[in-house]
């Protein structure tokens, strides 16, 4: 089905199996079912017209928040006060904070790749990059602990970091199958 676009796969895979949680919660919030139909509708249209799930961790929660609030809006604009509390959206949030086998696996795979790249980088510049990423230290600290100019580690830490990010980007276009792409090359100085 080549005419789906990314965002109707997400919605399918990532929201639908949802779909009844979501519509009883504006049913519920707002006590009105055809009133809970058009807050689910809006915020189905809502999703499709912006980019914010691109960057949703948590496909559930993040739909849940946006109907919880678009239910809450409802509610104040029919100045009608509900017979029941609204639950604190604390209570809604249900979904297990720990990742899933799948994303822990997949982090695990992402960090294997990441370490293999960083592995394929001059000893100098490996270790600049391994002290300002992992270690967190500052450029000046790293400069104090090798003995060498701040310059010179910035521009180690440039060399490694542009190679990281086109060896990273190289991978992800080659697994995707988009186009095949040879690996950047660091010249050792």
């Amino acid at each position: 089905m080549s005419w789906l676009r990314e965002i109707d796969r997400w919605i399918c895979s990532e929201v639908m199996p949802h779909q009844a949680a979501l519509l009883s919660l504006a049913v519920r919030l707002t006590g009105d079912a055809e009133a809970g139909r058009d807050i689910l509708h809006d915020v189905y249209a809502e999703i499709l017209a912006g980019e914010g799930w691109r960057s949703a961790i948590n496909p559930r929660a993040f739909v849940m928040r946006i109907v919880y609030c678009r239910a809450i809006n409802w509610v104040n604009k029919q100045k009608v006060v509900p017979l029941l509390p609204l639950p604190p959206l604390d209570a809604l949030m249900v979904a297990a904070t720990e990742p899933d086998a799948f994303a822990a696996l997949s982090d695990k795979e992402e960090l294997e790749i990441v370490l293999a790249v960083i592995r394929r980088l001059p000893h100098q510049c490996r270790q600049v990059v391994t002290m300002r990423r992992i270690e967190e230290l500052s450029p000046k600290a790293i400069a104090e602990r090798l003995g060498c100019s701040l310059s010179a580690v910035e521009k180690q830490l440039a060399k490694g970091l542009t190679f990281l990010a086109e060896n990273l980007r190289d991978r992800h276009v080659a697994r995707r199958g988009d186009r095949q792409v040879a690996p950047a090359k660091v010249q050792a100085e």
